[in-house]
C-alpha cells in the first residue's frame, strides 16, 4: 500500500512537465505559483488527578508542537503534492504522561519527536458538475468512521482516499493500512485489543447538504474486527436555533469474538444515541444534549468503543466526548455547555456532564463541571492565534478494566478527579 501511494507522488515529481521544464518555466506553473507553506505552533499542557483504579494517579504532560504544512498547486490543473512535517519538544512530564497523548513514550521515558506526518499525491477533476479528488500516501483523514485527533501533533494514516461532489451530494471513501499516532514518530499497524494485527480499515460516507439541513451516513470496517454504521443530522431552524442527532452502531466481527472476555468493551453490539440543541442569543451560546448507550457485557460494565482498532481514531461527535466516560452500558447522560462573549474576542463558559445507570441493582453516577475560557484576537495580524484554558472537578467509579471495584459492604466505590488543560495555537503563512 505505501509503495503504491509513494508511486503516485514519485510519478508526479518525475512527470515530463516537471522533468523537462526550466527553472524559469517551472516557477511560472500553477504547481509553484499556487503553492503555500504555513508554519504552526501548538503549545499544550494536560493534567489529570484521578483515583479510578483504587489508588491516586497524576497524569500530566506539556509539549510544544511545531508544524510545517506545504501545499502545492496543480500541475496541468490535475496533479500535485502536499507534505507536513511535525516536531514536538518535551517541556515537562509526570511519571504517568503517556495517557495525555502529547509526548513520545520511549520505554517509559517521555521524549519529544519529529516526523514527516503527511506526504501524499493528489489529483483532481471536474466534469459536467461533478468534482472529484484522489489522494494517495500519508494524510490527515476525517471521513466515515475515521478521524484525526490533535494534541501537539496530529495522527495521520497511510492509504488511499477520495471524494466526489455533485450539487448537494458528496461521496467520500478511504482505505488505510497504517498510522502515525499523535504522540509518536513510529509507523504502526492497526491492532486488536489483544495485540493481533488488523491489515486494513476501509470506510466511506455520503452527505446531503442544503441551506438548513445536513445529513451524513457513514460505514466503516476494521478487517474482521469491528463494523460500524453512523448517522449524523444537523437542522438549522433559524440563525439562533439548531438541532443535532448522532447515532453510532457497532457490531463485533470474528477477531473481536475470538478475544478473551477481559479484552472486550462489549459482547456483540454497542450502540450510542445522542441528540442536542444549540441556542445563540446576544453573545450567549447554549448547547444542551441527551445521550444513551447500549453496550451489554457479561461480568462487567460494557462500553461503547469510539475507535475502530488500536492505533486509529474513531468518528464521534456526540457531546459525551470526555475520555471514556459517559458511554457505559445503559448510561443516560445530560450534557450542557454555556459560553458567553464577554468581548468579541473573549469567551467564558462552563461545560458539564452528568451520567447515571444501574449495575447489578446498584445506582452508579458520574459527572464533571469545567470552567473554560477562549481568546481569539480580532487583529488581522493575529487572526490565527487562539488561547484556551479549562479546569474543573469530576467524579466516577473505581474499576479494574470493565469490572467495578466494591468495598467490604459490596458497594461500588466512587472516585473523585480534577483536570486542567491549557492550549495555545498560532499559525502564519510563509508564502
Amino acid at each position: 500500500m505505501e509503495k503504491h501511494a509513494l508511486a503516485l507522488v514519485t510519478g508526479i515529481l518525475c512527470s515530463p512537465a516537471l522533468a523537462f521544464a526550466g527553472v524559469d518555466d517551472l516557477a511560472e506553473t500553477d504547481f509553484i505559483k499556487n503553492s503555500s507553506l504555513n508554519f504552526g505552533m501548538h503549545n499544550i499542557w494536560k493534567y489529570l488527578d484521578e483515583g479510578e483504579t483504587d489508588k491516586r494517579n497524576v497524569h500530566s504532560a506539556w509539549g510544544q508542537g511545531l508544524a510545517l504544512d506545504y501545499k502545492s498547486g496543480y500541475l496541468a490543473d490535475f496533479i500535485g503534492v502536499d507534505a507536513s512535517y511535525y516536531g514536538v519538544i518535551k517541556l515537562a512530564a509526570a511519571d504517568n504522561f503517556a495517557s495525555r497523548g502529547i509526548l513520545y513514550d520511549d520505554g517509559g521515558k517521555a521524549k519529544g519527536f519529529n516526523k514527516l506526518g503527511q506526504f501524499f499525491g493528489k489529483a483532481k477533476f471536474s466534469q459536467s458538475g461533478v468534482e472529484g479528488n484522489l489522494y494517495g500516501g500519508w494524510k490527515l483523514i476525517k471521513l466515515g468512521a475515521l478521524t484525526t485527533s490533535m494534541r501537539a501533533a496530529p495522527n495521520t494514516y497511510n492509504g488511499w482516499s477520495g471524494d466526489l461532489t455533485y450539487d448537494a451530494y458528496r461521496l467520500r471513501l478511504a482505505y488505510v493500512t497504517q498510522s502515525l499516532n499523535r504522540d509518536s514518530p513510529d509507523k504502526v499497524n492497526f491492532m486488536t485489543s489483544d495485540g493481533h494485527a488488523i491489515d486494513s480499515i476501509y470506510t466511506g460516507d455520503v452527505q446531503f447538504k442544503t441551506g438548513n439541513l445536513t445529513a451524513l451516513y457513514f460505514y466503516g470496517e476494521s478487517e474482521d474486527y469491528l463494523r460500524r454504521n453512523g448517522l449524523e443530522l444537523n437542522l438549522k431552524q433559524n440563525k439562533s436555533l439548531s438541532y443535532g442527532v448522532q447515532i453510532y452502531m457497532t457490531q463485533a466481527l470474528d477477531k473481536w469474538d475470538s478475544m478473551a472476555n477481559n479484552k472486550k468493551d462489549f459482547d456483540n453490539r454497542a450502540n450510542h444515541y445522542a441528540a442536542d440543541m444549540t441556542w445563540k442569543y446576544n453573545g450567549w451560546t447554549t448547547k444542551g444534549g441527551l445521550a444513551y448507550t447500549d453496550a451489554n457485557k457479561e461480568g462487567g460494565i460494557g462500553m461503547y468503543p469510539r475507535h475502530m482498532s488500536k492505533n486509529s481514531r474513531g468518528t464521534f461527535n456526540s457531546m459525551t466526548t470526555a475520555g471514556l466516560d459517559y458511554m457505559r452500558d445503559e448510561e443516560k447522560v445530560l450534557s450542557l455547555d454555556v459560553g458567553y462573549h464577554i468581548t468579541p474576542e473573549l469567551v467564558l463558559g462552563i461545560n458539564t456532564h452528568y451520567g447515571f445507570f444501574d449495575f447489578q441493582g446498584q445506582p452508579v453516577k458520574e459527572g464533571e463541571l469545567n470552567v473554560y475560557t477562549l481568546w481569539k484576537p480580532a487583529s488581522k495580524k493575529l487572526k490565527d492565534l487562539s488561547i484556551f484554558a479549562m479546569i474543573g472537578p469530576g467524579r466516577t467509579y473505581e474499576h479494574k478494566g470493565t469490572a467495578p471495584i466494591v468495598d467490604h459492604h459490596g458497594n461500588i466505590k466512587s472516585a473523585d478527579s480534577f483536570a486542567a488543560e491549557f492550549r495555545l495555537d498560532y499559525k502564519f503563512n510563509i508564502f
